[in-house]
């Protein structure tokens, strides 16, 4: 009897340690890029795995935190802009913000990663209901499924799709879409609706291409149409979603990056 309750002992020990440890995917390659991938770079995320292809450093930390607002405390330049290429599977579902806390996991691992946060004073905008009545406009809506929705290549997909021009999104929260906006915007993006939950939306804008150095190119041979006569990206905001940003100062965490070495073999 008493090795069998050491034995059940042991066992929930290890379930509460398996429990508590980080989420890390169990098989993943992370090389040097080949690919001369401009912009972020490629992203596909299946049930089981990501993949991501000529994607900078700093991209990847973004990705990763999910946080556009980050400084580089002693890190070469040459880390910085270098680009790589990952390829991660777990042997369970992933879905949602699993992936990128595996991808924190793997990135800490690899390039011996060290950070703190820090927060400082910014001039921000703050995403706030534009209708006295608090009614959302005709792309937000909350979300009616309870489980990610599944898309035609078997995935299940709860997130953000950002491109100029058009943002979509299924089973995020209202501070998510605020952080998606930020870049479109020039500045943080704080959320101030008070509105809890998950959303799906899609907003559509005209990019202002004077703002994104003249890369109307760019975004056609992606495949982005620019419509000449749609709404600029504010005027978007609150005829499609029913929000609006306010200028304002506030207080926005930064992600100091202390220390990263380049990957080694794998």
């Amino acid at each position: 009897m008493k090795v069998m309750k050491l034995i059940a002992i042991g066992l929930i020990g290890i379930a509460l340690y398996a429990q508590s440890g980080r989420r890390e995917f169990d098989v993943a390659s992370v090389r040097p890029s080949k690919e001369g991938v401009g912009g972020g770079g490629g992203l596909a995320r299946t049930p089981g795995g990501l993949t991501a292809t000529g994607y900078e450093f700093r991209n990847l930390l973004e990705m990763a935190y999910q946080t556009r607002q980050i400084e580089f405390a002693r890190v070469p330049d040459s880390l910085r802009s270098a680009r790589f290429d990952i390829t991660a599977k777990a042997s369970g579902r992933i879905s949602g913000d699993q992936y990128w806390e595996m991808l924190q996991t793997l990135l800490e691992d690899r390039f011996k990663l060290a950070y703190h946060r820090e927060t400082k004073d910014a001039q921000v905008y703050a995403l706030t209901l534009a209708k006295r009545g608090g009614d959302l406009g005709p792309k937000l809506s909350r979300s009616k499924d309870p489980d990610c929705p599944v898309n035609p290549d078997g995935a299940n997909f709860c997130g953000v799709n950002p491109r100029p021009g058009l943002i979509s999104g299924q089973r995020v929260p209202m501070t998510r879409i605020a952080r998606e906006l930020s870049p479109f915007a020039g500045r943080p993006v704080l959320d101030e609706t008070r509105l809890t939950g998950a959303f799906d939306f899609q907003l559509t804008w005209t990019p202002d291409q004077s703002l994104s150095n003249g890369d109307g190119d760019k975004l056609n041979k992606a495949g982005i149409t620019i419509d000449p006569i749609g709404p600029s990206f504010f005027s978007a905001i609150q005829e499609q979603l029913g929000l609006k940003l306010e200028s304002k100062k506030g207080q926005i965490e930064i992600l100091v990056i202390d220390r990263a070495e380049p990957p080694g073999e794998n």
